[in-house]
């Protein structure tokens, strides 16, 4: 009687094909982060009574890390196309979170500034965002998380990538290399 010789497995394609579409890596970035945003506006608003989005958090604490921004550069900073900026931008004047204020230098340009609201805001809400976020880390080791930010900065780096290579291959009318250097509304550098 021959032996049976076990059958090699053919090769999957692809570096993580796993055969379930939930099991994808980019399928559980993005139900992670549709999780998260859920998790932030019952936070923000439910225990720490804020009317804020968590658009509107991205952006408070990049003019914490450096008030003064123009409008492109925090754009720029959160991926956003100018019209969703200057929609974000409004929602927080409306609740009086930030101002604007032409820039001393170039007149055209306007600089966005925290107000004391919003400080009071970031103040309040700061704590209870590092708690709950060292909680989403529970059973991460340090190493693990460390492994885990390094991997995600690596698919951003790709995904970036990507877009800059069909932003030059995209024929202008779809914000190709001589348009608006925007694939999609997203803006790509």
């Amino acid at each position: 009687m021959a032996k049976d010789k076990k059958r090699k497995k053919p090769k999957e394609e692809g570096l993580l094909q796993t055969g379930r579409s939930d099991d994808a890596p980019a399928w559980l970035i993005q139900r992670t982060a549709r999780l998260l945003r859920v998790l932030f506006l019952r936070l923000v608003q439910v225990e720490g009574g804020v009317d804020l989005t968590p658009e509107m958090w991205t952006v408070l604490t990049r003019l914490v890390a450096r008030d003064g921004q123009y409008q492109s550069e925090l754009a720029a900073a959160t991926y956003r196309d100018r019209p969703n900026m200057s929609r974000i931008l409004a929602g927080m004047e409306q609740r009086d979170l930030v101002f604007r204020r032409p820039d001393s230098e170039d007149r055209r340009k306007t600089r966005i500034y925290l107000t004391p609201k919003a400080r009071d805001v970031v103040a309040s809400t700061a704590p209870l965002a590092m708690r709950t976020r060292d909680r989403l880390y529970e059973g991460l080791k340090k190493k693990e998380l460390k492994a885990l930010r390094r991997a995600l900065r690596i698919v951003e780096a790709n995904t970036l990538s990507v877009l800059d290579d069909l932003e030059r291959e995209a024929p202008p009318e779809l914000g190709g290399a001589s348009g608006a250097g925007r694939i999609a509304g997203v803006p790509v550098g």
